[in-house]
């Protein structure tokens, strides 16, 4: 018998994108859509658009990483037909799709309780940084790094979001 917390959508997307080793693909996701709300936000009082580009730039590096797997793991994988090659890349790209979620998500609630475009890509891009923190936190911490080291893995995830906080400052 399982737990009702264990039941929760968002704990049990957490085990899949563990389970099908997504986790890494979802950061990468997540780090472009913290970027294009960064650079779409800049300029547009449209929230509509900044969605569109972010959205758009996403599907792009979905494809890209597809593409990327289907004919660079060609070069790898002799034995495999194309088509098994496609369906493992479609599989194993899916958490580039799933990291822009959070953030898309989040700005739109945003947009939807009265915000400008601004202060919603704001909301947003500090929220990428918290959730790379965490993220990095996590991972220091579930392999074994405690107190400094810990910290110090952690500040280097968060570096990352405060390279998108300080690209958007640039362009802003």
């Amino acid at each position: 018998m399982t737990d009702d917390v264990d039941q929760h959508p968002l704990r049990r997307a957490g085990r899949w994108l563990a389970r099908e080793r997504q986790i890494d693909e979802f950061l990468y996701g997540a780090l472009v859509s913290g970027s294009v709300f960064a650079v779409s936000s800049a300029k547009s009082e449209d929230g509509g658009s900044v969605l569109l580009a972010t959205g758009l730039v996403n599907i792009t590096y979905w494809l890209a990483h597809v593409y990327v797997d289907l004919v660079g793991g060609r070069f790898h994988d002799h034995e495999r037909s194309t088509g098994h090659r496609f369906r493992h890349a479609l599989q194993s790209s899916t958490g580039v799709l799933l990291g822009s979620v959070p953030s898309m998500v989040l700005f739109s609630a945003c947009r939807l309780f009265g915000l400008d475009v601004a202060t919603a890509a704001w909301t947003t891009l500090w929220f990428t940084v918290a959730l790379l923190g965490y993220a990095g936190g996590l991972a220091a911490h579930r392999a074994g790094a405690r107190r400094w080291p810990l910290i110090g893995e952690t500040a280097i995830a968060l570096g990352f979001g405060m390279a998108v906080i300080l690209l958007k400052i640039i362009l802003h």
